[in-house]
């Protein structure tokens, strides 16, 4: 076992010398490398901080050297720890012992604890209504505050057209600048599409000639999602498909998935609920639908879960634009099945909003 690092020899500081940030900071280590771990404790040791275990929810940081970390709802912040000579060039990783300064700075550095709230939607198979979901809950939310629709899909052709704000000027994701930290939240609000009353969108641009990028911390998504939900504000994301350690379906506060009545969509939405089993599961039926809703809810294991019919009516406003406005509009001359769209809409934004989960 390799020495202890240099700060195990620096005393430990009285309570009342602990910066009035770290007063009270819970710090999770889930650190499988004994050597690791140890250094871990030693650096929260030198900086007053007691480490908490793991299966605390409310830790504000979690210290792992896991390479999918997962964080709990309520984690603030995860800081990944690896060795010297592990194998791997990952920039977000610090390593130990060498890089016991920069892991001081990320305990050290403030935690933001925002109100913010992060609903994901994401289709368990393709053609289901995922951008249309998105847009209605988005457009619904505005009505609790800020509410930033961002298309998080890398191979997303622009949700803004399905709320007519295609031609509108202001940001694209492609002008997001994610690895300076994350833009700043009220400049970013006041630079994207405005689609309804509280309601803005940051959707991609279908004039990129870039190569869709994957869904990592250099996607502008990304760094729009932090910035806004940490700001307090309330943030709904277009994910398009599933995909493994998706960096927002693991931050998220709600995850939706959306599949069909059919075979192939409750064998796709399975997958997926094994790796997010505290998803809500929307089912879209059509007339002659080979399986029942809730035949397809319970192959999925999800308790709760919601059914949405096929309309063309929406189909229809989606393909106009004109989907926000007939939403924001509510019930006024509305036909009834638009409405369900509203109320499911409303339904969950009650789940992430009530405090339940």
């Amino acid at each position: 076992m390799r020495d202890a690092v240099a700060v195990t020899q620096s005393p430990r500081p009285p309570r009342d010398a602990v910066p009035d940030h770290l007063a009270g900071r819970a710090v999770a280590v889930d650190v499988a490398d004994p050597d690791l771990d140890a250094d871990v404790r030693a650096v929260l040791a030198a900086l007053a901080l007691d480490p908490v275990t793991r299966e605390v929810d409310t830790a504000d940081v979690v210290v792992t050297d896991r390479d999918h970390a997962d964080p709990r709802p309520g984690v603030a912040r995860v800081v990944r720890v690896g060795g010297e000579d592990a194998a791997g060039d990952d920039d977000e990783v610090i390593r130990l012992p060498s890089g016991t300064a920069d892991l001081v700075g990320a305990l050290l550095a403030p935690v933001t604890t925002g109100g913010g709230v992060l609903v994901a939607v994401v289709g368990a198979v393709g053609g289901c209504g995922v951008s249309t979901l998105a847009a209605a809950i988005a457009v619904r939310a505005a009505d609790f505050g800020r509410t930033l629709l961002v298309e998080a899909d890398p191979r997303g052709t622009g949700i803004d057209l399905v709320l007519g704000a295609e031609s509108e000027p202001g940001l694209r994701i492609e002008d997001v600048r994610a690895e300076l930290g994350g833009p700043d939240p009220d400049a970013l609000w006041g630079a994207v599409p405005e689609v309804g009353t509280g309601c803005r969108v940051l959707a991609r641009s279908r004039d990129r000639d870039e190569t869709p990028v994957a869904r990592s911390a250099s996607d502008g998504a990304l760094g729009a999602v932090s910035a806004h939900r940490a700001a307090g504000g309330l943030v709904v994301c277009d994910v398009g498909g599933f995909a493994v350690g998706d960096p927002v379906l693991a931050r998220a506060d709600l995850v939706v998935v959306v599949t069909r009545a059919d075979f192939q969509g409750v064998v796709a939405a399975g997958r997926i609920t094994c790796e997010l089993p505290g998803a809500t599961l929307v089912i879209r039926t059509h007339r002659g639908d080979p399986l029942e809703a809730a035949d397809v809810a319970d192959a999925a294991g999800l308790v709760r879960w919601h059914v949405l019919p096929e309309v063309r009516s929406v189909r229809r406003l989606a393909g106009t634009g004109d989907l926000g406005g007939a939403l924001e509009a509510g019930a006024r001359g509305s036909r009834w099945r638009l409405r369900r769209l509203g109320a499911l809409a409303d339904a969950l934004l009650g789940e992430v909003l009530s405090g339940d989960r």
